[in-house]
């Protein structure tokens, strides 16, 4: 294949079902990729709006920072959106961005100290990146301060990194930054190495929380002279992207309830991601950060059940921009079927084509047609029923959020503290596993997800319920 022929394939819908999967990864666009869909208007939402507007206004206050918190279900599209959003205010010379994944080692345990150390690597790594590294003596002064405060021996972790007593003499400005870079690598391989050098870590740096955050804010501080003197825009805004995949709820809890404080002082302009469920009691995020916004998910029905428009047209954009409606699917129907059993999810949208067009390969079939597409819904569907076991426990809860599009209630005479703490914790994992969805507009609202309403356990609790 030419050159100009593979940039064709790359910015061209598939138009068969081999060359599907490549137009169906799941990893986030970057914001020159021409899969990209705005789908702005088809959540039905002003929140998108007002989160660019609060980035907005927060340039015209030199010397205050915007900072908040961002929710939503995962595979609702946040990472796609931000990245897009950054691109759009740094083209206008609004901030500098810097983008930052969460370690997939951290999922499971995260605190701000390891925030901060990944932050200190991500900022120079890509600030080199760009052509306008940090000075080696600032990048030095606070790497070497992260390994006093947490290694034994200064010794050992020089002769580690190679950094010989004749370099460091040599050097007129500091460690040189291959060095830093050398050392910083050996503080993050201790942090996800075990579960005890992590938590002696943490310990340490938290016995010095007041200094560590001293040293980010001098390190943030030198990070706008570098822009500035890169006549670069020296708003910093720095994402925190992927927080919301911190499981169980609790480590997430920990890290925003205890780590709050710490997280809101650093003198940056920042966005967190978060779990949908921490903007749920008991703990509110909003308590901890002044500004949350939330990204729902596409909306395709609306509360009453009828076809929301703008919604369904956006998401039948976003599969024409990958396969060919025409070639690929067997007709607009399917696409449409498989955009409303998505629930409005980007993620499930994606995964619901995949599925379908293997199913269609699998019966040699040219393109996917009905029976393809619900074999993908039936597919998807088994998935979310693994989650939800036991059944007897779980449906009759789905069907009276799908009822009342509202959170399940605790009957009336049993809300102890124990009871309505289960509730919340359930009603958390839900929204977690995305058995459920949140929707936006006027109000926030719930649904079951449409795969889990084809299932014949949700079709029998529904069915017994209406009996009672």
């Amino acid at each position: 294949m030419s050159s100009l022929q593979t940039v064709l394939s790359a910015i061209s819908p598939a138009q068969s079902l081999t060359e599907s999967a490549s137009r169906l990864q799941l990893e986030p666009l970057q914001p020159d990729d021409s899969l990209y869909t705005d789908l702005v208007a088809a959540r039905g939402t002003k929140e998108l709006t007002k989160l660019e507007i609060f980035l907005r206004n927060a340039t015209l206050t030199p010397g205050a920072y915007a900072k908040c918190a961002f929710v939503g279900n995962r595979g609702s599209g946040k990472s796609t959106y931000l990245l897009h959003l950054e691109d759009q205010l740094q083209k206008e010379g609004l901030f500098t961005t810097v983008h930052i994944c969460l370690d997939p080692s951290l999922e499971s345990d995260c605190d701000y100290s390891d925030l901060f150390l990944w932050m200190v690597d991500e900022i120079a790594r890509q600030f080199k990146e760009r052509g306008h590294p940090v000075d080696e003596a600032v990048l030095g002064k606070v790497v070497e301060w992260f390994a006093e405060k947490t290694l034994t021996s200064t010794t050992d972790w020089k002769k580690e990194i190679g950094l010989t007593a004749e370099v460091e003499g040599s050097s007129k400005t500091g460690i040189p930054s291959i060095f830093s870079f050398k050392l910083l690598a050996r503080l993050k391989s201790m942090i996800v190495g075990s579960e005890t050098s992590r938590k002696e870590m943490r310990q340490k740096l938290q016995n010095y929380a007041t200094e560590l955050r001293e040293r980010m804010n001098d390190f943030l501080d030198h990070a706008r002279d570098v822009l500035r003197l890169a006549e670069k825009p020296d708003r910093l805004l720095i994402v925190q992207d992927n927080l919301d995949r911190i499981r169980p709820r609790e480590k997430a809890q920990r890290l925003f309830d205890n780590g709050g404080d710490m997280l809101l002082d650093i003198r940056a302009d920042i966005i967190y991601t978060a779990p949908l469920a921490l903007n749920l009691a008991p703990l509110d995020i909003s308590r901890i950060f002044p500004h949350v916004f939330t990204m729902p998910n596409v909306k395709v029905r609306l509360p009453n059940g009828k076809p929301y428009k703008p919604g369904i047209e956006g998401l039948l954009q976003l599969i024409g921009k990958r396969l060919s409606l025409t070639q690929v699917l067997e007709n607009e129907k399917v696409a449409m079927f498989l955009a409303e059993k998505s629930g409005g999810s980007v993620r499930d949208l994606i995964r619901l084509l995949d599925e379908a067009q293997l199913e269609a390969q699998v019966e040699g079939k040219q393109r996917v047609d009905m029976p393809s597409a619900k074999a993908a819904v039936k597919k998807v569907a088994v998935n979310f029923g693994r989650l939800l076991n036991p059944g007897s426990t779980y449906y009759p809860i789905l069907v009276e959020i799908h009822r009342t599009k509202r959170e399940f209630k605790i009957a009336e005479g049993e809300a102890t503290r124990d009871r309505v703490a289960a509730a919340r914790e359930f009603f958390a994992e839900l929204i977690g596993n995305g058995s459920v969805l949140e929707y936006n507009g006027d109000d926030s609202w719930y649904d079951v997800h449409p795969a889990i309403l084809e299932t014949q356990q949700f079709k029998d609790a529904h069915a017994k319920a209406a009996k009672a």
